[in-house]
């Protein structure tokens, strides 16, 4: 049996390792995706990442922050329950036209995608 020397064994498994943590953190929210891919990622954790086109306050107090038009046109929606705290933020409608980043799971609703923010911390303006 023919056996590498340990430093190089331990180098090739290191390799190894690393290459692992790069793919899993590009599945787990490595680059940034555009709004009009986020239909491509529902059911995944990513970051998506678009300009603002319309800040929206529901009868109910929801917040929708659309991308890529208005609904029901849009690419993709940001909503921020009545019950989240960010939802009475009164700087939200200073957000349209700005570009931000959103991240959490892509869900789908009406056949749009849309991430679910329970945090600030979820969004970050650019």
């Amino acid at each position: 049996m023919n056996q590498l020397p340990m430093k190089l064994r331990t180098v090739g498994f290191a390799g190894l390792f690393c290459g692992f943590c790069a793919i899993a953190s590009a599945a787990l929210g490595g680059a940034p995706v555009p709004d009009a891919d986020a239909i491509n990622h529902v059911g995944q954790e990513v970051t998506v990442e678009g300009v603002i086109t319309k800040v929206f306050k529901s009868k109910n107090g929801h917040t929708f922050l659309d991308f890529g038009g208005s609904y029901p046109d849009v690419t993709f929606v940001v909503w921020i329950p009545e019950d989240v705290p960010e939802a009475a933020d009164p700087g939200l409608p200073a957000l349209q036209g700005k570009k931000v980043k959103v991240s959490g799971t892509v869900e789908l609703y009406r056949g749009k995608p849309e991430i679910k923010v329970s945090s600030r911390e979820q969004i970050v303006v650019e």
